[in-house]
């Protein structure tokens, strides 16, 4: 199977429609996933996300230098999430709705299901709760496992400044998550 790099060289160079395809299919998810946490409105991230694969097929020709086929798509999604916001300033931060954020799936028994789901809660409530930059960096690191170096090509940073921004963001969401959990063991009492 070929990889994304593959994939990316095909398009670029060779015109293949079908190599387009599986890059697509392959980055689609994640690429949306980052961008609805960036703008919280999922249909604005949906047609961001969208633009950003037309963009690619369209200006293909141009990419063909392009090493890193990963980093290019964040750093292309996050500077439209920045132009839309610049364009919607006053309806910056508009959360999600509860029926449309993505639901993790577990089999556990029904009372560990219940813990992690009130967990899984608890980190992304403290997540939401991060300065802008330090919850990008979060999520670039933690939950798309991007090096440093991607990181801080992405968002114009250090790499050092990026590893500092990751460091206060485990902090605070270490702080945040255990009080919230002292918190409600403390109501229980």
């Amino acid at each position: 199977m070929m990889n994304t790099a593959a994939f990316f060289r095909k398009m670029t160079v060779e015109n293949d429609q079908d190599a387009f395809r599986q890059f697509y299919d392959h980055f689609f998810v994640t690429l949306f996933r980052f961008t609805c946490s960036l703008l919280r409105d999922r249909e604005a991230a949906e047609e961001i996300t969208h633009d950003v694969f037309v963009q690619c097929w369209q200006k293909r020709h141009e990419l063909t230098d392009v090493r890193n086929p990963q980093v290019y798509l964040f750093v292309a999604a996050r500077n439209r999430v920045v132009d839309h916001t610049r364009k919607l300033s006053s309806h910056r931060n508009l959360p999600l709705k509860e029926s449309d954020e993505e639901q993790l799936q577990f089999s556990p028994d029904p009372e560990q299901l219940l813990i992690t789901s009130e967990m899984m809660g608890k980190m992304e409530e403290a997540i939401r709760e991060l300065p802008p930059k330090c919850r990008e960096v979060f999520i670039l690191v933690k939950q798309y496992g991007l090096r440093y170096k991607e990181v801080a090509a992405i968002l114009d940073l250090s790499a050092k400044t990026v590893e500092n921004q990751l460091a206060i963001a485990l902090k605070k969401l270490t702080t945040a998550v255990s009080f919230r959990l002292e918190m409600k063991v403390m109501k229980k009492i």
